[in-house]
C-alpha cells in the first residue's frame, strides 16, 4: 500500500492518495475520506440492492471485530472471509477492533488480552486468538491490538500501563501476521494509545513508528458511544498535534469516533486521513457543505442551529419538503419529512431504511465536499461554512 499526500492546507490538512491496495491494485482512494460502516457485514438497515441506490458509497468496507468475534468459528468455515461471506462483493474490508457508536465497557483488558463486548457478552482476545481471527475475517486492512482504555480521568500510571500492553500486544501480534498465510496481504494499522498524557502518547507513538507498520489508528480519548458526540477535539488539539508530528507523512492515520462535521474538519485540519461513517444513525443530516453557493443563494430551510434534525417531533407531522432542499439522494426525491416521521412514529422498519440513505449519502456527500474544497484551496470557506451551522468558533 501507497500513500501520497498531493497537498497541505492550513495547519496540516492532507489531500492524498492510497494505491497499490494489495488485492486491490486499481483501486485508487482520495482522503480524506469515511468508510462504509456495518454491523456484522451489512450497513443498518440496508441490504445490499438498497445499499446500491446511495451514491457515493465508500469503497472501504469498515467491520467493528466486536460484532463478528462470537461467530469466529461459523466464518473460518466458510474459508472466505467476510467479505464474500457477506456478499459484499470486491470492495476493500477494514477492520477495527470496536464498535465506534457503541460505549465499550471499562476494565476488561488485561496484560495478556483485550475484551471484546458483542450481542452475546464479552470474549477476550489474547494475541493468538486475535490474529486467528483476524485470519477467519481477512481483512485488507486492520488495527493492532490495544488498551485503549483511557479517557480524560485515566491516571499517569494507568496511560502507562496501557502502552505497555498495546507494545507487547503489538510485538506478540507481528510475529503472528508475518508467519500467517492468509494475512500475507494485508495491512496493519498500529494502534497510538497514551489516554491524555502526553509522555505516554510520544512513546507509544515513537514505539509503533519504529515497527513500520503500514497505517496508524489514534485512539484511547474516549469509550465510544453516543457520548463521543459532545467530546470536545479541540480542547486535546496540542495534543493530537504533538503525536502527528512524529507520525511518517507518508503513511495513513485512522480515527474512529470522530462524528460531528465541525469536528471532523478539526480533525482533517490535524492531518487524519480517514474516518469511520457511524455518525449518521439516528437524526436526519440537514447539513449544507456547498461551499461555492453565494450567501444570498443558499437554501432558507435552516429552522436549527445544528447539522441534524429529529423527524420524530410533531412539527413535521404537516411537513411535506424532502429531507433537505436539494438534496438528491432516493429518500429526499420520493418521501417527505411527514412521512419519514409518519414512519419513525409507527415503529415501521421502512422509517429507518429511508432515513439512514439520506444519511449516508449526505455523509459521503460531506467528504467529497471536503476533498474537493481542498482540491480548489477553499478548505477554510468550508470549514467557516459548517462552523456557521454547528455554532463553533
Amino acid at each position: 500500500m501507497k500513500f501520497a499526500v498531493q497537498c497541505v492546507r492550513g495547519k496540516g490538512a492532507r489531500l492524498g492518495t492510497l494505491t497499490d491496495l494489495g488485492c486491490h491494485s486499481n483501486l485508487t482512494l482520495e482522503t480524506p475520506m469515511c468508510m462504509l460502516y456495518t454491523r456484522g457485514g451489512s450497513a443498518p438497515y440496508l441490504g445490499i440492492d438498497v445499499l446500491q441506490r446511495v451514491q457515493g458509497t465508500p469503497a472501504v468496507v469498515h467491520m467493528p471485530l466486536n460484532m463478528l468475534a462470537q461467530f469466529q468459528e461459523v466464518i473460518a468455515g466458510f474459508q472466505a472471509g467476510m467479505g464474500k461471506f457477506s456478499a459484499l462483493g470486491n470492495q476493500l474490508l477494514y477492520a477495527s477492533s470496536h464498535d465506534p457508536a457503541s460505549e465499550t465497557k471499562s476494565g476488561k483488558n488485561d496484560k495478556h488480552s483485550i475484551g471484546v463486548w458483542g450481542r452475546g457478552g464479552k470474549v477476550q482476545l489474547d494475541p493468538e486468538g486475535f490474529v486467528k481471527l483476524q485470519e477467519a475475517v481477512q481483512p485488507d486492512w486492520f488495527q493492532s491490538m490495544a488498551d485503549g482504555d483511557t479517557d480524560q480521568s485515566s491516571t499517569s500510571k494507568r496511560c502507562k500501563k496501557a502502552v505497555d500492553r498495546t507494545l507487547f500486544f503489538l510485538d506478540e501480534t507481528l510475529d503472528r501476521w508475518k508467519k500467517s498465510e492468509k494475512l500475507q496481504k494485508s495491512c496493519m494499522f498500529g494502534s497510538i494509545v497514551g489516554g491524555f498524557d502526553a509522555r505516554e502518547r510520544k512513546r507509544c507513538t515513537l514505539e509503533t513508528v519504529a515497527r513500520n507498520l503500514d497505517g496508524y489508528v489514534i485512539e484511547g480519548f474516549h469509550h465510544y458511544g453516543p457520548s463521543t458526540e459532545t467530546f470536545d477535539l479541540h480542547g486535546i488539539a496540542d495534543l493530537i498535534q504533538s503525536i502527528m508530528c512524529h507520525l511518517p507523512e507518508d503513511k495513513p492515520r485512522v480515527m474512529h469516533a470522530v462524528w460531528r462535521p465541525d469536528a471532523v474538519l478539526q480533525a482533517v485540519q490535524l492531518g487524519v486521513d480517514i474516518f469511520d461513517s457511524s455518525y449518521p444513525l439516528g437524526l436526519a443530516l440537514v447539513l449544507d457543505y456547498n461551499y461555492n453557493t453565494p450567501l444570498d443563494e443558499r437554501p432558507t430551510q435552516r429552522e436549527t442551529t445544528g447539522p441534524t434534525i429529529d423527524l420524530n417531533e410533531k412539527r413535521f407531522v404537516d411537513d411535506f419538503s424532502p429531507l433537505l432542499a436539494e438534496c438528491t439522494c432516493y429518500t429526499c426525491k420520493n418521501y417527505s419529512r411527514a412521512y419519514v416521521n409518519h414512519l419513525l412514529n409507527t415503529g415501521e422498519l421502512l422509517g429507518r431504511i429511508l432515513l439512514i440513505m439520506h444519511n449516508f449519502e449526505q455523509y459521503f456527500g460531506f467528504f467529497a465536499s471536503i476533498r474537493h474544497a481542498m482540491a480548489e484551496n477553499k478548505f477554510e470557506q468550508l470549514q467557516q461554512l459548517v462552523n456557521e451551522q454547528t455554532g463553533t468558533t
